[in-house]
């Protein structure tokens, strides 16, 4: 059974061969936009592809004493791919610790939950910005089929989560200027 992460590499993979560096850049960006691995997370997931037949490697001469490895997908991991990707996606529970922490709000002082607010709408902001500065970048979607719409359509998705996110942040700035200063209690 692959795993959701081994399942991104994968698509990866599918647009061209890199190296498990290439990889963990390319995670960054467009798959950043929803979901996020590290660099260890990445080569870990890698061995265990690899032990499945579903990439493969090439040696090649590298930039200091040792090679580089070189990764591509095999027949099997595109049929994998390709398969799983017009499954339903598997059920997750929602873990949202700001949401978790906005339940528990009541106890904290007034003053600390704006700012952790003032705080969140600032890196929702900012993300919003960065997102439609690439958004910019598009003269015009590109067409299903290219590969470049799934990067469009997860920039997308980002746009949209960000943008919400932004508003509940202000939304709760308001709930909490007009709130005053309750003492804490049940």
């Amino acid at each position: 059974m692959t795993s959701t992460l081994g399942f991104a590499i994968l698509a990866v993979l599918a647009r061209g061969d890199r190296t498990g560096y290439d990889l963990a850049t390319a995670m960054r960006r467009p798959i950043g936009y929803f979901w996020t691995a590290g660099h260890s997370q990445i080569h870990a997931e890698l061995q265990k592809l690899r032990s499945a037949d579903l990439v493969g490697f090439e040696s090649e001469h590298g930039p200091g004493p040792q090679g580089r490895k070189v990764y591509h997908l095999t027949d099997a991991g595109m049929r994998a791919l390709r398969d799983w990707v017009t499954e339903p996606p598997r059920e997750r529970p929602e873990r949202d610790e700001l949401v978790l922490k906005t339940y528990a709000s009541w106890l904290a002082e007034p003053d600390l939950i704006r700012e952790m607010f003032a705080d969140q709408l600032a890196a929702h902001e900012a993300r919003l910005a960065e997102y439609e500065h690439h958004e910019a970048s598009f003269d015009e979607p590109p067409a299903f089929g290219d590969p470049r719409f799934g990067n469009y359509a997860t920039l997308r998705c980002g746009l949209s989560y960000e943008r919400h996110r932004a508003d509940w942040c202000r939304w709760m700035l308001a709930q909490l200027g007009r709130s005053g200063e309750r003492p804490i209690g049940r």
